[in-house]
């Protein structure tokens, strides 16, 4: 199997600021989903991810000139993909608008904080979770998607661009015992958010790729299995679907599904990291969903961990299995070694590299 890196030559994309709004674990390298959506996407056809996850192939096939459809089960996937899909078209405009927000705030009263969980006022000075309860709330109703994922890439750290209590950036964990507060009290003081805001945005805006406002861009909350596409076809499927429980992508941002208002991430956690057993019937089913909107030529790529999916086989295995049971045909298949620093554990190995399986209708 060939390694990817040797046919990666568009790096274009790795430095985009609007991929860096929000932390997401198991997220695509940029560079690898612009050089298969330029490989493999006709030019202003539509690039579907079913998976969508933080929304780098959506942002990708847009910056490519593509329109996009994405989906996914994941409150905080689809108001993070939103966001990446939704900027303004200056950093002057949102700066302008983050201000009015901000007048139009103060002259409104306080929000308490009465009825929050223990769990997560433990994260914050009293005053700056008021604040962010206030600017969500206001984010949310007027559906400010773009700054709403910003509001949520600082919610916590410990930083001071960031707005909690010293703890982890990616899962939501509290490191009070390695920054205590009689040793470290200015990472427990009050975080104003309008500031910390405003510099985030402004990152976001680093190396703004151009982008045609015009075209189409789609997001919904949909299982892959059953989502219907603006239009009849889909000319490029590009997508990673979440296998076997290899990561927990409702608890680790658990944080800021509350904030989006989902309390209970467990019962999300089951959909969205599915058992084998589960895999197995989302992966069948989406093939024959997909299999309806393309036709003969088009392709679908998966992005799928190379690990046992049992005794006699390995998931990219079962996977090209259940592709060719609906009609489509393996064109080519790549290798993407995972770094050391950034493999994660499965099945009590590490995962050290991932498949990109290349497939093309073929019925």
């Amino acid at each position: 199997m060939k390694n990817i890196e040797s046919h990666i030559t568009d790096l274009k994309g790795a430095d985009i600021g609007l991929h860096f709004i929000s932390p997401y674990v198991g997220k695509i390298r940029p560079v690898l989903a612009r050089h298969l959506i330029k490989t493999y996407a006709k030019p202003k056809s539509i690039v579907y991810d079913p998976f969508c996850g933080s929304g780098t192939v959506p942002l990708e096939a847009w910056a490519c000139g593509n329109k996009c459809f994405a989906t996914d089960l994941n409150d905080y996937a689809i108001t993070l993909t939103k966001g990446k899909l939704t900027p303004y078209k200056s950093l002057n405009d949102v700066l302008e608008r983050l201000d009015r927000i901000n007048s139009c705030l103060k002259d409104k009263s306080r929000k308490e904080s009465i009825g929050v969980p223990l769990w997560v006022s433990s994260f914050f000075h009293p005053k700056t979770l008021s604040e962010v309860l206030k600017w969500t709330s206001y984010l949310k109703e007027r559906k400010e998607w773009f700054l709403l994922s910003c509001l949520l890439g600082i919610l916590h750290h410990q930083r001071p661009g960031f707005l909690s209590f010293p703890s982890s950036h990616g899962a939501p964990y509290l490191r009070n015992s390695k920054y205590p507060e009689d040793m470290f009290p200015e990472l427990y003081e009050y975080r104003e958010v309008y500031s910390r805001l405003r510099a985030k945005v402004t990152r976001a805006y680093k190396n703004f790729p151009s982008l045609d406002f015009r075209l189409q861009r789609v997001v919904r909350r949909a299982s892959s299995e059953n989502a219907n596409p603006p239009g009849n076809r889909i000319h490029a499927i590009v997508t990673s679907p979440p296998y076997m429980k290899s990561l927990t992508y409702a608890r680790d941002n658990r944080l800021r599904l509350w904030f989006l208002g989902k309390s209970d991430w467990q019962s999300l956690e089951k959909r969205i990291s599915p058992t084998r057993t589960f895999f197995s019937k989302l992966i069948a089913a989406s093939f024959i969903r997909w299999s309806k909107y393309q036709e003969n030529g088009d392709y679908c790529i998966i992005i799928i961990g190379d690990i046992p999916f049992n005794k006699n086989m390995r998931l990219p295995e079962f996977v090209v299995n259940q592709a060719e049971q609906t009609g489509y045909v393996m064109v080519d298949s790549l290798k993407d070694p995972i770094p050391y620093k950034k493999r994660f554990n499965k099945l009590k190995s590490q995962i050290s590299s991932e498949c990109i399986l290349v497939f093309q209708r073929s019925k």
